[in-house]
């Protein structure tokens, strides 16, 4: 994989840029599929944690295979509308950009920046592309699903053993009621504490009602 050489690569001087070298422009590239693809991951799974426990939907590869092309393609627009933006910037760059001096920012283009744009128009096009291919590639839609589901269930699990962790410290006496209620416990941790969680971080919705939240105890199957 081609390395990025040290030093900024997009600081103006004033004077006009020099062509990019493909192996800089690979590297751009290999840098935005890589923190796409970990974007994707955290979206889906945002997605997996909220349909577990908020909508109570049992773990699918079918249906989570359509999620993660979901949010792959969100992924890949995003791109569309860089690569609109850099032809609207160059279309412009004649007419409505001066060339004078150096500029300020890295938004602040003159007529001279046409090389610069049409690498990172290359870089949004190649990035957008390789989103896409991988909506279409079995092997990387079941790589993103594993991942996001390992991160789902990761999160949900340190959420509980926070909890518990929480409760041991007020010292508990473990005697005969406490183990007759174990079950009861259990069956707010599930129908409530887990509900919560996702009720709080990810999707806020109004309080369900008492049927909507009953036996709310299936979010594992979503991890295992």
């Amino acid at each position: 994989m081609a390395k990025r050489g040290k030093g900024a690569r997009w600081v103006a001087t004033g004077e006009p840029i020099e062509p990019l070298p493909a192996g800089d422009i690979d590297a751009a590239v290999a840098d935005g599929l890589s923190i796409a693809r970990f974007s994707a991951v955290l979206a889906l799974k945002n997605r997996l944690i909220v349909a577990a426990l908020r909508d109570d939907v049992d773990f699918d590869p079918e249906t989570a295979a359509v999620l993660a092309r979901e949010v792959l393609d969100a992924l890949a627009r995003e791109q569309d509308g860089n690569i609109d933006h850099a032809d609207d910037v160059m279309e412009r760059l004649d007419d409505e950009y001066d060339d004078e001096g150096a500029a300020r920012h890295e938004h602040d283009y003159k007529a001279r920046d046409s090389e610069l744009l049409a690498a990172r128009r290359r870089v949004y096009q190649a990035v957008a592309e390789g989103l896409r291919a991988d909506a279409a590639d079995p092997e990387a839609l079941a790589t993103l699903i594993e991942s996001a589901r390992s991160r789902a269930w990761d999160e949900i699990s340190r959420e509980i053993e926070a909890r518990l962790d929480a409760t041991r410290r007020t010292e508990i006496v473990v005697d005969d009621d406490y183990l007759r209620q174990r079950g009861e416990r259990m069956r707010r941790l599930r129908e409530f504490d887990l509900w919560e969680l996702a009720d709080s971080r990810y999707a806020p919705k109004p309080q369900p009602t008492a049927k909507e939240t009953k036996e709310k105890g299936k979010s594992r199957r979503w991890f295992r």
